[in-house]
């Protein structure tokens, strides 16, 4: 079995992925392994907080905010908050989790970072959708899992 090293918690700022992220410093602790935490913003955001309907409403008026401007509050934000939570969540480790953002498909770009930046397995967080909203939403989970080049570890 080859080494774990290194260890990506995948977040959106979820229960199921600060469950995920305290899961990965138990894991981490126990092997001595560093701990990457990524979040993966869609670009599927920036438009409706133009229109300033979206779910982070930090400054107005979103008109006179160019989308270069959006895109960098909204990461801001997403590293001050949900990377710092999840890094929170990991605890107290040799060595501090680092923490990541990209843009684009959540699964695609768990998956890239992983084979880009040599991670040893993927720690991930379940919604828990069954049924018609699994159809309907997908699973982030499960795409990685089958698209991954390295193991991946699902916790509930």
């Amino acid at each position: 079995m080859a080494t774990l090293k290194h260890l990506l918690v995948a977040t959106d700022g979820s229960e199921g992925s600060l469950k995920a992220a305290a899961f990965a410093g138990d894991l981490a602790r126990a092997l001595d392994a560093r701990v990457t935490a990524l979040m993966v913003q869609s670009e599927d955001v920036i438009l409706p907080n133009a229109w300033g309907a979206g779910d982070y409403p930090m400054a107005a008026p979103y008109a006179s905010m160019s989308v270069d401007e959006i895109r960098a509050m909204l990461e801001q934000r997403a590293r001050e908050v949900e990377l710092a939570q999840t890094a929170a969540a990991v605890g107290a480790l040799a060595t501090a989790p680092d923490v990541a953002f990209r843009w684009g498909h959540a699964a695609e770009e768990v998956c890239r970072y992983a084979v880009d930046n040599d991670v040893d397995l993927i720690i991930i967080g379940s919604h828990g959708r069954s049924g018609f909203k699994r159809v309907l939403l997908g699973s982030i989970s499960n795409a990685v899992a089958n698209h991954a080049h390295c193991p991946v570890t699902i916790v509930r």
